[in-house]
């Protein structure tokens, strides 16, 4: 392959190439021999190729010069771009399941360019795929969903129905954890409708990132119910526990936000015994944190406090700037429903301070309003009701249209008191 970018590696490397070649004045043709063209050490030269290892064998007994003096007369990482794509790509998924954000991102990185210049379209996605992963897993969701985006468009997406519905699974559940519900719904319905013919585990996949988003944005129970129909009925088809777990976890959540909380506790009660904790700790402390918000929002304390202990002790670890946020703000709820207003308004007041946790893409509005409602609860009514038109502008930033108009119902009504026991804080947070 000789079009597109080229990997700054592969130049440095072909730049060595051509002065280790012309120190021995040789030309491009006799370099290669009756192995190698000339326009194939053309392309070395240039960094339009990459160089695999035994390439590079080739090379060094034919100038003479071994790995080391390779290394002395190249930059010292120059010789990376010898390696296969698959090498990065082991260590960007090992780093991954490690939770080494950056450094799977780094090596997924190195991988799609060794990759697309080696004209390999199909591992150039995969290591895209993980790297946009790996975004996401470190809290760039915006520019997670935005690589997830255009993998959606990339040649294997087009060629494989696999690929496509993956790559507009992960650019919703992306946009959704951006705050950026509209997009999220879109790219979610546009998942399912590619994963029609897929196996049961991607058609799954697609469901739950469709009906987590639906939920979030505001849709009635009614439109999402065919969604969740359909999940049931993937569930039985998946051989593993874990997965099984993830479509409980789903269901469960998107009863309590239907206010079929009984039916909620259900499905997060049997999550809660298919999901596996050795498989992903972070993942785990996260249904704990999401339970105990469903349960916060059905007016329910009971067993939350376990709940929240449980989720912090993984949270406080592993969690990135979203999962820390979110922990914060089931605790300060709870505080709130447990009738401790000053200590809601406190946390609540230290992560919107906070430049990471109060940060506009990190559910600020959430935060928002768990302030206002503490304020109204201690009576400061002219702050809750600032309080209440801030968080009301962050809800239509985010598309939460039915939140957004409740806030500002409650920025002019706060105070009455048919109004202060409305608890308007969108706990239910999908996952």
């Amino acid at each position: 392959m000789t079009g597109g970018p080229v990997s700054t590696r592969a130049v440095e490397f072909g730049a060595a190439l051509r002065k280790a070649r012309r120190g021995k004045g040789l030309s491009q043709a006799e370099l290669g021999g009756d192995k190698y063209s000339g326009s194939y050490i053309s392309h070395l030269e240039s960094g339009r190729r990459v160089a695999t290892p035994e390439v590079v064998e080739f090379l060094s007994r034919r100038l003479g010069l071994s790995l080391l003096e390779w290394g002395a007369t190249a930059k010292p990482d120059a010789l990376q771009v010898v390696h296969d794509p698959i090498e990065d790509l082991l260590v960007a998924e090992r780093a991954w399941s490690d939770h080494d954000w950056k450094a799977a991102a780094r090596h997924a990185q190195q991988a799609a360019e060794a990759a697309h210049a080696a004209g390999d379209s199909g591992r150039e996605w995969e290591a895209l795929y993980l790297l946009a992963q790996a975004r996401f897993s470190a809290g760039e969701f915006e520019s997670a969903a935005e690589l997830a985006e255009r993998l959606t468009e990339h040649p294997t997406a087009r060629r494989f129905a696999v690929a496509r519905s993956q790559a507009l699974s992960l650019t919703s559940i992306a946009y959704r954890a951006a705050d950026r519900l509209g997009w999220a719904v879109a790219f979610g319905a546009r998942a399912v409708e590619a994963s029609a013919s897929a196996q049961p585990i991607i058609a799954a996949e697609a469901l739950m990132a469709l009906v987590s988003a639906m939920s979030e944005a505001g849709h009635s129970p009614t439109e999402s119910r065919r969604y969740l129909l359909r999940l049931k009925e993937l569930e039985p088809q998946l051989t593993s526990d874990h997965s099984r777990g993830m479509i409980e976890w789903a269901l469960g959540t998107a009863e309590f936000a239907a206010g079929n909380a009984e039916a909620g506790i259900e499905h997060h009660r049997n999550a809660k015994g298919l999901l596996d904790a050795r498989r992903d700790l972070r993942l785990w402390s996260r249904y704990h944190r999401s339970a105990a918000s469903c349960l916060l929002g059905a007016g329910i304390v009971d067993g939350v406090a376990e709940l929240i202990q449980t989720a912090a002790l993984g949270l406080e670890i592993l969690g990135n700037s979203y999962d820390l946020a979110e922990l914060r703000q089931v605790q300060a709820q709870f505080a709130l429903r447990s009738g401790d207003a000053e200590e809601a308004l406190r946390i609540a007041r230290e992560v919107l301070a906070d430049p990471e946790l109060g940060a506009e893409a990190v559910s600020r509005s959430n935060s928002e309003l768990i302030l206002a409602e503490a304020l109204a609860a201690l009576g400061r009514v002219d702050e809750a009701r600032d309080a209440y038109r801030a968080a009301a502008t962050s809800l239509e930033n985010e598309g939460r249209m039915g939140a957004a108009v409740d806030a500002w119902r409650m920025s002019v009504y706060a105070g009455a008191e048919n109004f202060l026991d409305k608890d308007l804080t969108p706990s239910v947070k999908s996952d």
